[in-house]
C-alpha cells in the first residue's frame, strides 16, 4: 500500500501555481515545488504520474482565474471594450499566466481560435454584444471580435515587455479605433451606412473612454 501523501493535491498544485505566477511555468519542476513545500519532490509523483499532468492543473487553475477577471464585463458598457481592457489588464497584473494562457506554444497557435476553444461561453457572448451594439451580422460581429482578440493580445505582449508601454488611455484609444474602423468598413461593405453616417459615428465616440459600469436598474 502507498504511504499517504504528506501534503494534499491542493497545496501541491496551488505552491505549483504560486510558482508559475512567480517564475513562469517553465520553473515548475518537481525539485522547485518539493523546495516550496518544504519538502522531497517524491509526494509529487505519489499523486501524479508525470510534472505534465501537474502543470495541466496548474493551467485550469490560471484558466479559473481567468474566467473570475472577466466575469462581471458585461455589467459595463460597451462590454467588449472592457474585455479587451481587462485583457492587457490581466497581462500586465498576471504576466507568466497570461504568457502560459495565450502566448505558449501550442498545437492552436491563434489567439482568438484559442480564446474561443478554452471559453467559448464568454467567446459567443462577446459576439451577440457586437451584433446588436453595431446591426453587424453574426459573421461580421465574429470577425470583428477576433480582431479585436488578436489586437488586445498584442498590446497584451508589449505591456508583458514593459508595463509603461501603454497606459489606460492609449489602451482604451487603441482598441476603440480598431473596433469603429472594422464597424465601418462592415457596414460600408454592406450598405447598412453610408459616409456621412460612419464620419458622424467616428466623430461620436470617444476613443479614449474607458468603459463604465452600467447604472442600477
Amino acid at each position: 500500500m502507498p504511504p499517504k501523501p504528506k501534503y494534499t493535491k491542493e497545496e501541491i498544485v496551488n505552491a505549483a501555481y504560486e510558482l508559475t505566477r512567480e517564475k513562469g511555468i517553465d520553473a515548475v519542476v518537481a525539485r522547485e515545488v518539493g523546495k516550496r513545500l518544504n519538502t522531497s519532490s517524491s509526494p509529487i509523483f505519489t499523486l501524479w504520474n508525470s510534472m505534465e499532468e501537474l502543470k495541466m492543473e496548474v493551467w485550469m487553475l490560471a484558466k479559473q482565474k481567468y474566467q473570475a477577471y472577466m466575469e462581471d464585463i458585461f455589467d459595463y458598457t460597451p462590454a467588449f471594450k472592457e474585455y479587451g481592457m481587462r485583457c492587457v489588464r490581466f497581462a500586465a497584473e498576471e504576466p507568466n499566466l497570461y504568457r502560459m494562457l495565450f502566448l505558449t506554444e501550442r498545437e492552436n497557435h491563434s489567439p482568438y481560435l484559442r480564446f474561443k476553444e478554452e471559453f467559448g461561453t464568454l467567446y459567443a457572448r462577446l459576439v451577440e454584444e457586437i451584433r446588436k451594439s453595431f446591426e453587424l451580422s453574426g459573421e461580421d460581429a465574429e470577425e470583428l471580435l477576433n480582431q479585436m482578440i488578436i489586437f488586445a493580445n498584442g498590446i497584451a505582449a508589449f505591456v508583458i515587455t514593459d508595463k509603461r508601454s501603454f497606459s489606460e488611455e492609449s489602451v482604451s484609444r487603441h482598441l476603440s479605433q480598431v473596433c469603429i474602423g472594422a464597424v465601418m468598413v462592415r457596414r460600408l461593405r454592406s450598405g447598412s451606412i453610408s459616409w456621412d453616417e460612419a464620419n458622424g459615428m467616428a466623430n461620436y465616440y470617444d476613443m479614449s473612454a474607458i468603459p463604465k459600469k452600467k447604472p442600477l436598474n
